[in-house]
């Protein structure tokens, strides 16, 4: 364990020539940077090592400069550090295993091509991740973090217990396996807690607020003072469709008929700014978190409770101060006229999307128990279930209106796990987005663009929400694939690449590759972000867009909301760079995905460890050369079917054809096949389900 490790010495050594390109350093202080004992004669074949290769020059007594004349490309570490990505063009190529030395996954490096087009690497530029969350075990006398992304273990110091979950943070590398010191003791791996706070550890996330934030949080005045320029819809006809569950309600819908038969439609979301001020602690912390993080089990909010469960939430029959849209439209869902204000509401009802959804199924205002949120029949009054099909046929108008413009529509089915007090997976549900679900989210998408056009109209600095169009590689690649499971359905090359992606997911809807499809599509999208330059939302198809509608969850939702309330106010705007806070909520955005990914996975392991040798029925949904990805159909839970596992024949990876080929048989398995498979084996510790097939369907 203790041995010198030359390759990554050399590394190390080259390291403080390239960030030092102006210095030159003498033998004394090349020995002092690496901080290993190692002897003359080592120390200097490295030396020669590394000048023979070029990264730096000999000056003669002792003396050492970094070689200006040579010069390299910058790459990032991959796949375990089994890859390299070229930062400039995406190319990626393999790399061995000694030139990996010393290197970790996201590493970004210095590298170049030699005569043979083998990838040399010359020195670490940047270690993005220098904190890794693992599980303690000790072997020999040492104590090591063991982390499944990493192809190598951490030897570190501090005081733990065998299985204990902690993070730790690299200090040194020189011998074979980096140096760390122990950061945090999350607690034991058995525990269900330990490994959602550990997910949360792993991406930076916090998951508890300090008493500063919570102090500040507690203080601020409950009682709703009438205000000059606050608006008085209190008498309007006002409710909120949230999940059964939700503990935060940011918006809400009013509905008032008009003497000329017009309606005046109100889009009512929760006056966060009232409440949080610019530049305080509680405006920083959100500004940090960014946005609040759903979990499998739980949700980490940007707000503490007071204000995202209680102060700011909509709750029915209190006393609410909000940003409001009020939309004046026509029966053929025009939009007649839109007034921005700072509104005063009181929510007539509570209603949750299942009692919406039975509303609008049956036109009933007795809702049965099994589709309340109390358990118990409920009544709602016939003014709301009227206001409920107009709104509904309204949304209907506008969903066929985006989709002429464009917008790309995916119907993706949601899995959530039903836990015990323990936090352990007991059951799940499925969740399909149903006519209520699409209620709310057509209002919301509606507020969203008038306020975009409203702030933009006013040549003002806004915060867009944007999505680029998809590479073209991707879309040929995407094309390809489909192809192969018989659509033929043409995305590259054609004017509305949004026609065409509509027309494909249309025509998988019902289909056992549905899922498969569905990934592909979204893979081969841009990721939508936040900035200051607005080129448009491709994947809704608008020219205009902004986050307006959710400011307890996510943080450009206030910075908007700040932003409008001056357009309206005609205040000036402060020189402030909002561009670099929209970089940082899309990092932290991409991040709170992540995690809400792996509790997912964990959740999915969980669940199956307790049903080892059950069989199910499945979908093939990934393949390559390890073999078969396959995802249960009941409860879309993944995992792998090694090559050795699929029955009847000795099975090889078909790259070109994206499937699995038995030698003697010629039997295939693809993408979209079904089929029976039975649980062998799970791993927490690599939230991964090995799955056996017992037979094509």
């Amino acid at each position: 364990m203790k041995k010198i490790n030359s390759e990554i010495l050399e590394r190390k050594i080259t390291f403080l020539f390239f960030e030092n390109p102006k210095r030159t350093f003498n033998v004394k202080q090349i020995k002092y940077f690496i901080g290993a004992k190692i002897n003359e004669q080592e120390f200097f074949k490295i030396l020669f090592s590394i000048a023979r290769k070029g990264y730096i020059v000999d000056g003669g007594r002792g003396k050492y400069t970094y070689n200006k004349n040579k010069k390299y490309l910058v790459g990032k570490i991959s796949r375990r550090a089994k890859h390299l990505i070229d930062l400039d063009t995406s190319t990626e190529f393999k790399i061995t295993k000694k030139e990996k030395a010393g290197l970790l996954q996201d590493d970004l490096v210095y590298y170049w091509v030699d005569k043979k087009s083998n990838i040399r690497i010359a020195s670490l530029k940047h270690r993005e991740l220098t904190k890794y969350v693992g599980v303690i075990k000790k072997e020999n006398g040492l104590t090591l973090l063991k982390n499944t992304s990493l192809d190598t273990d951490i030897l570190v110091s501090g005081k733990c217990e065998e299985n204990d979950m902690v993070s730790a943070h690299i200090t040194d590398w020189k011998y074979n396996i980096p140096e760390g010191k122990i950061l945090k003791i999350i607690g034991n791996k058995q525990d269900t807690n330990t490994q959602i706070h550990a997910i949360l550890e792993e991406y930076n996330l916090p998951y508890y607020f300090s008493k500063n934030i919570e102090n500040e949080a507690s203080k601020i005045s409950k009682e709703i003072v009438k205000e000059k320029n606050r608006k008085d819809l209190r008498d309007t006809l006002t409710f909120t469709i949230d999940p059964a569950d939700a503990k935060d309600f940011d918006d809400a819908l009013s509905f008032k008929k008009l003497k000329n038969n017009n309606f005046e439609i109100g889009i009512h979301i929760a006056d966060v700014t009232h409440y949080v001020k610019e530049n305080t602690l509680l405006d920083k912390e959100a500004k940090s978190r960014a946005t609040s993080v759903y979990l499998s089990d739980r949700v980490v909010p940007m707000l503490p409770e007071t204000l995202s469960n209680d102060l700011c939430s909509l709750n029915p029959n209190e006393d609410k101060n909000v940003f409001s849209v009020l939309v004046e439209i026509d029966s053929k869902s025009n939009i007649i006229n839109a007034e921005f204000t700072k509104s005063l509401i009181k929510s007539d009802e509570r209603m949750s999307y299942e009692e919406a959804q039975f509303v609008l199924k049956n036109n009933k205002e007795m809702l049965p128990p099994d589709v309340t949120i109390t358990g118990k029949s409920k009544k709602v009054s016939k003014e709301i279930c009227e206001a409920l099909l107009a709104l509904n046929s309204i949304a209907i108008n506008l969903k066929q209106k985006r989709k002429k413009k464009g917008s790309v529509f995916f119907n993706k089915e949601e899995v959530r796990f039903v836990v015990d007090k323990k936090g352990e997976p007991i059951d799940y549900n499925i969740k399909v987005q149903k006519e209520a679900n699409h209620l709310i989210e057509e209002f919301m998408l509606l507020a969203n663009v008038l306020v975009a056009k409203k702030i933009k109209e006013k040549n003002r600095t806004a915060v867009f929400r944007i999505h680029d169009y998809p590479d073209e590689e991707k879309i040929l690649e995407l094309e390809r694939f489909v192809r192969n499971l018989g659509y033929n359905v043409r995305i590259s090359n054609v004017k509305d690449i949004n026609t065409a992606l509509n027309s494909l997911l249309k025509a998988v809807e019902n289909k056992p590759e549905k899922n498969v499809i569905d990934m592909m599509v979204i893979r081969s999208m841009s990721k939508a972000k936040y900035s200051t330059n607005n080129i448009g939302h491709f994947g809704l198809g608008f020219n205009d867009y902004t986050h307006f509608t959710s400011p307890i969850r996510r943080y450009p939702d206030v910075m908007v909301h700040r932003l409008l309330e001056k357009v309206l106010l005609e205040k000036p705007l402060k020189k402030e760079d909002l561009e670099s806070t929209c970089l940082h909520c899309s990092k932290m955005e991409e991040l709170a995905t992540k995690a809400e990914r792996a509790s997912i996975k964990f959740m999915q392991v969980k669940y199956m460890s307790k049903r080892i040798n059950e069989k199910f029925e499945a979908v093939v949904s990934g393949v390559n050369e390890r073999g078969l990805f396959v995802e249960i159909k009941s409860n879309k839970c993944e995992g792998l079917v090694r090559m050795k596992d699929i029955p009847n024949d000795y099975f090889i990876y078909d790259h070109k054809n994206t499937c699995v080929v038995g030698q003697h048989t010629l039997e295939e398995y693809s993408l979209g096949d079904e089929v029976f498979i039975q649980v062998v084996g799970t791993d927490i510790d690599k939230k991964h389900i090995d799955f056996k097939i017992l037979e094509k369907k």
